[in-house]
């Protein structure tokens, strides 16, 4: 009789053990996904500059995905450009019951340029757990905890263009 007492009560912690291991490996996936359309998210903008490399200074900013998600289409040149990439940081491109539920969580965006014309794209996040506070300044002081703020950064060189 004790062995079966043993035996059910080895079984019992292996399976808060595989149970335990099944969640956490739900919270990595869901990470892996939200840096993975970060990435996504960066890659488009940068490839909004290139598009319009002569304006591309106009693309500057540290508020994107922040306000109202407002109407993009009747927007000319780079302020639809902004607009649209703002809009897919808050989650507009997915809704559920009129509710925005894009991929990032309080997904936030950063453009930034320095004197050689090198293009900085941050895109900030929170993320599911804590973790180390990022070097990244993007969204910082946005989120309740800086452990929960992911970022993610991509970089090109956008020299202006000359006759």
């Amino acid at each position: 009789m004790i062995e079966v007492l043993v035996t059910i009560v080895l079984l019992s912690v292996g399976l808060m053990g595989l149970a335990a291991l099944q969640s956490r490996g739900g919270v990595v996936a869901i990470e892996a996904a939200q840096r993975t359309h970060a990435l996504l998210l960066a890659q488009d903008m940068l490839e909004r500059m290139r598009a319009n490399k002569p304006e591309a200074p106009a693309y500057a900013g540290s508020d994107y995905g922040t306000g109202v998600v407002a109407a993009c289409s009747s927007i000319p040149g780079v302020d639809r450009d902004r607009c649209q990439w703002s809009a897919a940081l808050a989650g507009a491109g997915e809704a559920i019951g009129g509710r925005l539920a894009g991929m990032l969580l309080s997904g936030r965006g950063c453009v930034q340029f320095d004197t050689a014309g090198t293009a900085v794209v941050i895109v900030a996040w929170q993320g599911l757990s804590a973790t180390m506070e990022p070097a990244l300044d993007c969204g910082r002081g946005a989120y309740a905890d800086e452990r929960m703020r992911r970022t993610i950064a991509l970089s090109a060189s956008l020299p202006p263009l000359t006759p």
